[in-house]
């Protein structure tokens, strides 16, 4: 069973595993990061994926992208 995250950590989970730039997916799940610094926004991204929750879910989502793709490629 996946742990309750909040709408922005769950934006934040996809958008990483589409984009695979942590910085990137940070900015895209919270807008407000678009005019942070750089270091500042790498920080916060770096904090989020070391979340336990955040993590996992990232993993599920890449799992699950992969037996996708897996099976359209065969």
């Amino acid at each position: 069973m996946t742990a309750k995250l909040t709408p922005k950590q769950e934006a934040f989970a996809r958008a990483y595993v589409e984009t695979g730039n942590a910085s990137e997916a940070y900015r895209m799940a919270y807008p407000r990061a678009k005019n942070w610094k750089s270091e500042a926004v790498n920080v916060a991204a770096s904090r989020l994926l070391a979340n336990a929750k955040v993590s996992l879910r990232v993993e599920e989502l890449g799992s699950s992208r992969e037996s996708v793709h897996g099976e359209t490629a065969e």
